[in-house]
């Protein structure tokens, strides 16, 4: 597998396909076709440009290894990077095709936040300066990421989240040119450690720690059901309203993708054992979200048309309700409910500015709908010991 094909696959996995671009070449003008960049990652406004260097043709000489670091990966492509700029700035819009096949307009005046990523792939031979080089400083670019193709797949194995990973890369800029400053050299893990642990810098050495480091997966990922979302939809009326679902997720940290597994394993169990249990909600004041997960009353219809209407009326009814009670500007809606064998989920999005509702508040009127909420603060990342 070549190092475009790994990374392709890795951003896939992590950023789901509907964001991730592989195939990026481009008319600018009628016979001119270019390549916007080797990969590209866009979450609305925020943007990953990537070039990859994969070192083919290896030799046992350190100073041979040395030129080809310096010349296709500090050269090469940091400029491909500025190029890749350049193309999004003087186009009002790129039209490309992404991992799940659907066509995209990319609108280069839009992104606001783009990250700029060099990854390579490298020999034994090369120098250990060379390994070390963690970043690089474009006059016109600015701060371009350099990592070595295992750093970055650390960085994606351990956070996982999209939301997490960004405030990574942020964090990863904001310390580097510091830690330069004072000549002190760290690992990537040790950025890692930095990071998960709220430091203001990170350590040299630090990196052990990462041992203790918990990945409970099974109590907060979401990627199963998040990266095949469009097939679990069994109705939607605008297919934006899906990618908008997947940009909510992709922008909320993983303490709320694990609040809304919680809610999401109970529902479904209750779904599956035939329970009726009151609708979970909760709201992430970050993006002035409300999330709802409920499980359908077993004694409404959930199969055939009755059913779907009434799926589809309950649904927009306890979002619109969850979202209303918070106060938030959005809504996101999951429903459960058992049709013979089978589990139907079925999403919802409500994104519009709150304003007084009387049919909402008559609903709301005998507080009996939603279970009480309470405000508390939920970490992130756990380590093993911190709560002993």
């Amino acid at each position: 597998m070549t190092l475009e094909e790994f990374t392709a696959q890795l951003n896939s996995a992590t950023f789901w396909k509907e964001f991730t671009y592989s195939e990026t070449w481009f008319y600018p003008r009628p016979k001119d076709k270019v390549e916007l960049a080797d990969g590209i990652v866009l979450i609305g406004p925020l943007a990953y440009v990537y070039q990859l260097k994969e070192r083919t043709d290896a030799s046992d000489d350190p100073e041979v290894e040395r030129r080809w670091f310096n010349n296709k990966v500090l050269g090469k492509a940091t400029k491909q990077i500025r190029d890749s700029l350049r193309y999004l700035a003087d186009n009002d819009s790129i039209t490309l095709k992404n991992a799940q096949g659907h066509t995209v307009d990319v609108k280069g005046p839009e992104l606001t936040d783009i990250n700029k990523v060099v990854i390579f792939s490298a020999t034994k031979a090369l120098p250990a300066d060379c390994w070390e080089t963690q970043y690089y400083i474009s006059r016109s670019a600015g701060f371009i990421h350099v990592l070595a193709a295992n750093d970055y797949l650390g960085i994606l194995d351990k956070l996982r989240v999209p939301n997490d990973i960004r405030l990574y890369f942020e964090y990863r800029q904001s310390v580097l040119p510091r830690l330069r400053e004072q000549d002190t050299k760290v690992d990537e893990p040790d950025i890692m450690v930095a990071f998960l642990t709220e430091k203001d810098l990170p350590e040299p050495g630090s990196k052990k720690r990462l041992r203790s480091f918990v990945q409970d997966l099974d109590a907060f990922d979401l990627s199963p059901i998040l990266g095949d979302l469009a097939s679990h939809i069994v109705k939607r009326d605008d297919d934006n309203d899906y990618y908008r679902i997947l940009i909510e997720f992709a922008r909320s940290s993983r303490s709320v993708w694990r609040e809304f597994k919680l809610r999401l394993v109970k529902s479904l169990d209750a779904a599956r054992a035939g329970e009726a249990i009151k609708p979970f909600r909760f709201t992430w004041p970050e993006n002035d979200c409300t999330y709802m997960v409920a499980a359908m009353d077993p004694d409404w219809p959930s199969s055939g048309p009755d059913g779907e209407r009434m799926r589809m009326g309950a649904l927009a009814m306890f979002t619109e309700a969850a979202k209303y009670d918070a106060k938030a500007t959005k809504g996101i809606g999951l429903l459960i409910s058992k049709d013979g064998q089978h589990v139907n989920l079925d999403w919802c999005l409500v994104d519009r500015v709150w304003e007084k509702d009387s049919r909402i508040e008559t609903v709301l009127a005998d507080g009996e709908l939603f279970r009480p909420t309470t405000e508390r603060k939920v970490d992130s990342f756990y380590f093993r010991g911190d709560q002993e």
